[in-house]
């Protein structure tokens, strides 16, 4: 999966969210560490160790 091009299409807010299994979380660490707006970007853990991160809006 090309992370970083979920990454840009969440800050983009062409998507609500972007889903990543637990089998896939250490790659998309990989991305996710050195992405310019992981700031403003959250992860919620749901059951079984999916993590769905979303845009932070400010209120």
């Amino acid at each position: 999966m090309d992370y970083q091009s979920e990454l840009d299409q969440l800050w983009d807010q062409k998507i609500d969210q972007l889903e990543v299994k637990p089998d896939e979380f250490m790659n998309f660490q990989e991305v996710f560490r050195n992405y310019s707006h992981r700031s403003q970007i959250r992860g919620e853990a749901q059951r079984g160790g999916t993590i769905l991160y979303k845009l932070v809006q400010d209120e």
